[in-house]
């Protein structure tokens, strides 16, 4: 089953392909425009086909560079005292292997929101997880996870998102207060604005034989402040931390 697809110029064709790499949704966005190509309406030239391919072998090649990125990795947090926290959670054994992998899940959105912007791919991997798995979760041991790390305000960001973007509906979401985030709007934003950049973006560097130093991308470095800002209310025990953490993580990349 496919949805019916609107006429779209060249132009439209191509923005939808840059949000399609930018939120790294290359594959499955490109999965649905093959089940709709015997549309009536559907309308794509020979070029248009080539540059999807090359974006989806583009894809392939830079997955295992995204996914390995130690900073962004679920399993700690840059706050001391809640990475404590996080670590005894996940050395637990007693505890519920599939409540740990949600806490782990909702970890990833968090720390690619404050890192990258609203992360398309991980809020999907999170809304499949919960539609396949939320039987087998113990959400009462989830959320006192979630207050204990801080992580609930942030976590109810995450469930409006699925709402509102996904089509959640609330008796999927056991987590939701069900109280509406009125800022999920402004939030959503993001997923249109072609100035987000990654992490990596601003990182520092130092050329062979040049004595000084500057960073890749100036206004990455910006837009990370900005977000910083913008969801510090949400998260602020690791807002701070995060921030300098990834502002240290981007001079490992200066020569000694």
């Amino acid at each position: 089953m496919s949805e019916q697809v609107e006429p779209m110029s060249a132009y439209k064709w191509g923005q939808l392909q840059q949000l399609a790499i930018m939120h790294d949704v290359v594959q499955p966005v490109y999965s649905g425009i093959e089940r709709c190509k015997g549309q009536f309406f559907f309308q794509l030239t020979e070029q248009q086909w080539n540059q999807w391919e090359k974006a989806i072998k583009e894809a392939k090649d830079n997955q295992e560079t995204y996914e390995t990125d130690k900073f962004l990795k679920a399993d700690h947090l840059t706050n001391p005292f809640l990475n404590r926290r996080l670590q005894a959670i996940l050395d637990d054994e007693n505890s519920d292997t599939r409540t740990r992998q949600m806490l782990l899940l909702i970890i990833r959105v968090a720390r690619h929101i404050l890192n990258e912007g609203v992360p398309v791919r991980q809020l999907i991997a999170l809304g499949v997880f919960l539609r396949s798995d939320a039987g087998r979760v113990d959400f009462t041991t989830l959320e006192k996870w979630l207050r204990q790390l801080r992580l609930y305000r942030i976590a109810q960001l995450e469930c409006t998102l699925l709402m509102n973007l996904f089509g959640f509906e609330t008796h999927e979401m056991p987590l939701w207060n069900g109280k509406q985030n009125k800022d999920v709007e402004r939030v959503a934003q993001e997923l249109t604005e072609f100035t987000n950049t990654r992490a990596q973006d601003f990182y520092f560097s130092q050329d062979s034989g040049n004595i000084f130093v500057h960073t890749s991308n100036g206004a990455a470095m910006l837009g990370h402040i900005r977000r910083s800002a913008r969801y510090f209310h949400y998260f602020p025990s690791e807002t701070l931390t995060n921030f300098f953490a990834s502002f240290a993580h981007s001079l490992s990349h200066i020569e000694e």
